[in-house]
């Protein structure tokens, strides 16, 4: 299909593009639910702003390796679907268009590569969430002297605290300056049926989870979270010695794998594997196309067969201890680390939001975990689940000092 796109907007476009369209403020807050089309229909307006006249559009995260697997993939595949000519240099991340338009592609973790770039007339700030207040001023800043420029906000509302409800929703000279849009799974047209049926299904499991998440409102401090919010960090260090969890999972619950490696009272963690629906096989395959070289992999020994079954496959697997009290052993150890996701963790930053205490109904936190939002947290505790109580200041494999 060529772009003709007025000829087709019902058709591929869901209600948001129009309002996305339709907005003239400097700052568009395009926020709301999961599965609600919005990143996608954002990176359609900005490819159509592209194409209808010479822009230089910014696209913003807090990392410039997320950009990869999100915006770039987006712009992409819209690019393939609708067969509009475009070149992408990839070493220096950037689409441009016949009319000249370009659009670029930059993490706020290398600012130097932004203030080089002249003739900003549209940003994208995707994940906008996972930006300080500081990172924003600084950018919004650096823009300023930009004429009738468009700065556009994507996210989901996590926590009320969080800077951006406080400068957009809060204060209201900031609020009755910018346009402010939600949208939700059930404005989007194109939704998959089962996830659909997924984010339904957490109103019975977690109200604040459906709260975000299906419903698109902001976030409320949940007094039960069981761990604070670990840091997110570009990349997972490059360095020998890491080894790997896994938790098993199938048709209900996902295969979940984590890289980690402690260095002294730090935990690194990278999600590998978090997917349904997959053999031992699979499970092997996904490992090496990752990079797995021999390392261990700590699984739930819930599981011997798939376990043998793995190291017949030529996985390094071996079982974790799940001996009773094991789960809140396993917290308590986690509790006393700094850990540090890699940003394209986002299962295991989602689980490190939501892993909760069970309360009664009158709201007394319980000593056990809900289980729910623990696969990637379970994996955690299985890698470093041997031998912990006998070797406190070490790992299994690693002595402190060997790393």
């Amino acid at each position: 299909m060529k772009h003709d796109f007025n000829t087709y907007k019902a058709e591929i476009f869901n209600n948001l593009i129009y309002d996305l369209q339709d907005a003239k403020s400097r700052f568009i807050i395009n926020y709301g639910g999961a599965g609600s089309g919005k990143s996608y229909t954002q990176a359609q307006h900005e490819i159509i702003s592209a194409l209808e006249k010479k822009e230089t559009i910014l696209v913003i995260r807090k990392f410039a390796t997320s950009l990869n697997d999100s915006v770039v993939f987006l712009v992409n595949h819209i690019l393939t679907e609708f067969e509009i000519p475009a070149d992408q240099n990839k070493s220096e991340k950037f689409h441009t268009f016949p009319n000249g338009s370009v659009i670029k592609y930059r993490g706020l973790d290398d600012p130097e590569k932004i203030k080089s770039i002249a003739g900003i007339t549209r940003v994208w700030i995707e994940e906008a969430s996972e930006l300080s207040y500081d990172d924003f001023k600084q950018l919004n800043l650096r823009l300023r002297g930009a004429d009738n420029l468009q700065m556009t906000l994507t996210f989901n509302p996590i926590d009320q605290e969080h800077w951006i409800y406080k400068h957009f929703f809060l204060n209201q000279e900031v609020n009755q300056k910018s346009t402010i849009i939600k949208t939700t799974y059930e404005d989007n047209k194109f939704i998959d049926e089962d996830y659909k049926k997924e984010l339904e299904g957490y109103k019975d499991i977690d109200e604040n989870y459906y709260r975000i998440y299906a419903k698109g409102n902001w976030g409320v401090a949940n007094k039960g979270r069981i761990f604070p919010i670990w840091e997110v960090i570009d990349s997972f260090p490059d360095i020998e010695g890491y080894w790997y969890g896994l938790d098993f999972g199938y048709a209900q619950d996902p295969t979940a794998i984590v890289k980690v490696m402690p260095v002294k009272e730090r935990i690194y963690a990278d999600e590998v594997l978090y997917q349904k629906e997959l053999t031992n096989a699979d499970i092997a395959k996904h490992l090496k196309q990752s990079g797995y070289n021999g390392e261990v992999v700590i699984c739930d020994s819930a599981e011997p067969k798939s376990i043998q079954e793995l190291r017949l496959l030529g996985i390094n697997a071996y079982g974790a201890d799940k001996g009773k009290g094991s789960i809140n052993e396993g917290i308590s150890f986690l509790k006393t680390k700094k850990v540090l996701l890699t940003a394209r963790s986002k299962n295991l930053q989602r689980e490190n939001m939501f892993y909760c205490w069970e309360q009664k109904k009158d709201g007394t936190i319980v000593d056990k975990p809900k289980d729910a939002f623990n696969h990637l947290i379970d994996s955690l505790r299985y890698a470093f689940s041997l031998n912990r109580t006998t070797r406190k200041n070490e790992s299994q494999f690693l002595t402190v000092d060997e790393i």
